[in-house]
C-alpha cells in the first residue's frame, strides 16, 4: 500500500475523559471509512510528562492529493461533521490544528514497531530539496545506527518547496530520546547534502500509537 499524501489532525480531550475520546474517534474513523479513499488511520496519544496543546494526533493516509480531496469534499466527511455537532465531539474534542503533508521517506533498521514516536517540527529556509533531503539523511545516519532511534519517517508540507517550509520528522525509538534534536547538531566531517539556509525548531510532541486502521 503507497499513502504519500497525509492529512494530520491535532486534537485535545475538552474534559481530560481520554477514554470517552477513544471511543469518538472509533466511531468517528468507522464513519470515514466510507470514503473509499481512505487507506490508514493512525491514532497517537501524547505521553503526559512532554506538555503541548494536542493530546492526540490522527494520521489519514491517502493514495495521493487527488484521494484527500475526494474525501474532503465528499459525503463520509459531511456525515462525521454532521455527528460531531449533534454528538458527544461537539463538546467533548477540541481540534487544535490541520496540516496536510507529504511523506518524503522513511527509514527503518529493524522489524518490531517503535512503541514511542517523537515527533520534531521544523523549519527549513530555502535551498534546494533533493541536496536538503541527502543532508537531512546524513545527519540521521549517526541516529540510527547509534540505536538511539531505530526508525525515522519525513513528512513535507504539501506548500513547501525549494523557498523552505515546514517538515515533521517522526523518530521511533524504544525509550524517549534524551535529546531529540541532537542529529540536527551533529557536524561529521565531510557531510554530504547541502543544508538549507536556515533551520528553525518549532515544537517536539512524544506519544505512543492508540489504534490503527487500516483497509
Amino acid at each position: 500500500m503507497s499513502s504519500s499524501y497525509l492529512n494530520l489532525v491535532f486534537s485535545r480531550a475538552c474534559d481530560g475523559d481520554h477514554a470517552a475520546l477513544q471511543r469518538w474517534y472509533n466511531d468517528h474513523i468507522g464513519i470515514l471509512w466510507q470514503c473509499d479513499t481512505l487507506q490508514r488511520a493512525t491514532l497517537y496519544r501524547r505521553d503526559a510528562d512532554l506538555p503541548h496543546e494536542a493530546d492526540y494526533i490522527c494520521c489519514y493516509a491517502f493514495p495521493d492529493e487527488a484521494g484527500f480531496l475526494h474525501y474532503e469534499h465528499g459525503d463520509a466527511r459531511e456525515a462525521a461533521r454532521v455527528v460531531i455537532v449533534n454528538g458527544w465531539g461537539r463538546d467533548g474534542v477540541a481540534i487544535t490544528a490541520r496540516r496536510q503533508f507529504r511523506r518524503a521517506w522513511s527509514q527503518t533498521r529493524r522489524a518490531q514497531p517503535a512503541p514511542l514516536q517523537t515527533v520534531l517540527a521544523l523549519r527549513l529556509g530555502a535551498g534546494a530539496w533533493p541536496e536538503v533531503s541527502r543532508w537531512l539523511l546524513d545527519r540521521l545516519h549517526g541516529l540510527l545506527a547509534s540505536g538511539a532511534a531505530h526508525s525515522a519517517t519525513l513528512m513535507r508540507a504539501v506548500e513547501a518547496d525549494d523557498g523552505g517550509g515546514e517538515l515533521l520528522l517522526w523518530l521511533g525509538s524504544d525509550a524517549p530520546l534524551p535529546d531529540a534534536h541532537a542529529w540536527l547538531d551533529s557536524a561529521a566531517p565531510g557531510a554530504w547534502g547541502q543544508p538549507p539556509a536556515s533551520v528553525e525548531r518549532l515544537w517536539t510532541w512524544r506519544g505512543r500509537q492508540v489504534s490503527d486502521w487500516v483497509r
